[in-house]
């Protein structure tokens, strides 16, 4: 399938608009990008001085089974540097949450807090990170957009000041205290 003309945003939304799946069947790059793309619209019109000049994305990017996540989504079609921090590792090319943890409790690794993931192809899909200090379970960064992986970890290590970084434990914690207060208004309403 080819496209002749336009920008690879335009080609890339016609191909992911062809076919409309159940709410149930729709994956999470497809659900949530839309959203997210409207509020960094919303932010480069009316607060410039605060646009994001690279975006850590609670989602995977190339460490995908589709090898393209959340972050690659939203990076392209926003053309933002972006990172994706996973909180779990997805079964990718031979990659596993088992194999990981041996990864990690190897005694030449023991004094390492970041390990490259390698599946079995050959291909580097990303990192896991042991982002404090005693932490047993890492975090899963990977390229999404416009930006190394190391260059990437570098960011996301940065960030850490518990197992997962500052900007996407903030905006978990914002979330759920924003569905909190809409729960408990629709529940007074009733």
């Amino acid at each position: 399938m080819g496209f002749s003309s336009g920008t690879l945003g335009e080609h890339y939304s016609v191909a992911l608009l062809r076919r409309k799946p159940s709410r149930r069947q729709v994956r999470p790059e497809l659900r949530y990008a839309p959203v997210l793309l409207e509020l960094l619209d919303k932010m480069k019109k009316t607060a410039l001085s605060s646009y994001p000049q690279v975006l850590m994305v609670d989602g995977n990017g190339l460490l995908h089974p589709r090898g393209f996540g959340l972050a690659c989504h939203i990076g392209v079609l926003a053309d933002l540097p972006t990172i994706g921090v996973g909180k779990n590792l997805h079964h990718v090319d031979g990659l596993t949450q088992h194999k990981v943890r041996q990864l990690l409790e190897e005694d030449g690794n023991s004094c390492s807090d970041i390990f490259t993931l390698i599946g079995d192809s050959g291909s580097t899909l990303g990192a896991a990170m042991k982002s404090t200090e005693g932490s047993q379970k890492p975090v899963f960064i990977s390229v999404g957009h416009r930006i190394s992986l190391h260059t990437a970890v570098k960011i996301v290590k940065q960030c850490c000041r518990f197992r997962v970084p500052e900007p996407i434990r903030q905006a978990d914690i914002r979330s759920k205290d924003c569905l909190r207060r809409d729960s408990m208004r629709k529940n007074v309403c009733l």
